[in-house]
């Protein structure tokens, strides 16, 4: 099969520069020769019946041409040479049945415009109207649509999607006929889809300190906080960079650990340090006079969150206040 030159459309990402065309080389090349951001459409002189047409462009470029618009359909038509002979091309919208809705390949979309089928068309005039052609010439019906038979030969319009795999990192690659944009999926930004949102900065917890994940505080990375020798994480140990920028939990802090309440002592009392009952803190025990202190006066709360050693207690000095009873005794002699 011979091809004619093909045509392509230049498009800049930047929706208010100018577009301009491109020819390609007359040598087949397999691509357009200068085409980039946004699709470039292509077409040959070659006639062939609807499959054939839509299997030349699947085997060239991406697909036979996918309308989605007036104004797209409007381009088309102005890029297409003027035909006076078969002035008719093959695009990619079909059904099975009669009765069926028209429906672009792909994509499956139903769009067919206010103005786009010719006066009194679709008519299935051979009962077996299943595609459509698009006329280019220099009449009144250039541009407009009309259904016809799929095996009727015609010239197909084709398009090459410059998205592709690489095109988005995180994303889907939309295309029209003047943008290529990724859409990218939640937690990412760029062009490309491709730098991951940050999240705030933590701040290093009061005696603990936290580690985070490769990324530092980037979408889906984790940070583990974990406290010094007696404190105690109050909240979740492990917060997450989510796609809203915030992380999952609220910053935890780090608690001192607390021993149990000491109860007075009986004929005694106690006094602690400013930090009450908490990790660190020292209690001293004093007894009443007339009572002196058994064990240690003072006990100091632990990591362990248990006092040091036994608690004292206040024991009285009547022992010691019981006269003394001097006692004779007498050995007999044997």
């Amino acid at each position: 099969m011979t091809f004619l030159p093909l045509l392509c459309l230049f498009v800049r990402l930047n929706p208010t520069s100018s577009m301009k065309m491109n020819w390609c080389s007359t040598t087949w090349s397999g691509h357009c020769c200068e085409a980039t951001f946004g699709w470039t459409y292509h077409f040959s002189n070659q006639t062939m019946n609807w499959t054939q047409a839509r299997e030349w462009c699947q085997a060239h470029f991406t697909d036979m041409v996918v309308i989605q618009e007036q104004a797209e359909n409007d381009y088309i038509v102005s890029i297409l040479p003027n035909k006076d002979r078969t002035p008719y091309y093959w695009i990619g919208i079909t059904k099975n049945h009669i009765n069926e809705t028209w429906r672009w390949i792909g994509n499956n979309s139903t769009w067919v415009g206010e103005h786009s089928w010719a006066e009194k068309e679709p008519n299935n005039k051979h009962v077996a109207e299943f595609c459509v052609e698009l006329y280019v010439n220099n009449r009144s019906n250039r541009g407009k649509w009309n259904d016809e038979t799929c095996a009727n030969e015609k010239s197909p319009v084709c398009y090459k999607a410059q998205c592709n795999d690489t095109s988005c990192v995180n994303g889907r690659c939309w295309e029209t006929i003047n943008n290529t944009t990724c859409l990218c999926e939640p937690g990412y930004e760029g062009d490309k889809c491709q730098t991951a949102v940050e999240c705030p900065p933590l701040s290093q917890p009061g005696n603990g300190d936290f580690h985070c994940s490769p990324g530092g505080r980037t979408f889906r990375t984790t940070c583990r906080f974990k406290c010094h020798t007696g404190f105690v994480i109050n909240g979740s140990s492990d917060v997450t960079c989510e796609a809203n920028r915030t992380w999952s939990d609220p910053q935890p802090f780090c608690a001192a650990v607390k021993c149990p309440p000491l109860p007075q002592p009986a004929d005694g009392n106690h006094s602690c340090s400013d930090e009450g009952q908490i990790f660190n803190s020292t209690c001293h025990f004093k007894c009443h006079w007339g009572f002196f202190m058994m064990g240690s006066s003072a006990v100091t709360c632990a990591a362990n969150g248990y006092w040091t050693g036994p608690r004292p207690a206040c024991t009285s000095n009547y022992m010691w206040s019981k006269p003394f009873v001097l006692v004779e005794i007498h050995w007999d002699a044997i």
